[in-house]
């Protein structure tokens, strides 16, 4: 039987692991969605600060996993490499108050 107070983090990997696979449609699409997507995952490591958790470290390792796996136009070495560059660009944006969150 499926628990989900206990298996949450399983199920949110595999939607959004699926709704990656399903999002790529072009080239300039698959590589911008990488992108931004990339600095929503700064965003959050940086909002966590350095005690990210686990389970969200997983949920976005889904993301960029589906989104790769369903990248069928263009290179997805490329996808991979904007998706990490938005995360590091992103983060240090937000780390040095250049971007600023609404609730803070």
């Amino acid at each position: 039987m499926f628990d989900l107070h206990k298996n949450w983090m399983e199920l949110f990997f595999f939607a959004v692991m699926v709704i990656g696979l399903f999002l790529a449609s072009s080239a300039a699409v698959s590589y911008s969605i990488s992108f931004v997507s990339g600095m929503f995952a700064g965003r959050l490591i940086c909002n966590r600060g350095h005690g990210i958790q686990f389970p969200y470290v997983v949920i976005m390792a889904g993301f960029a996993i589906g989104y790769v796996i369903g990248a069928y136009y263009g290179s997805r070495l490329v996808v991979i490499a904007l998706f990490i560059t938005g995360a590091i660009l992103s983060h240090y944006l937000f780390d040095k108050k250049i971007l600023k969150d609404t609730k803070y």
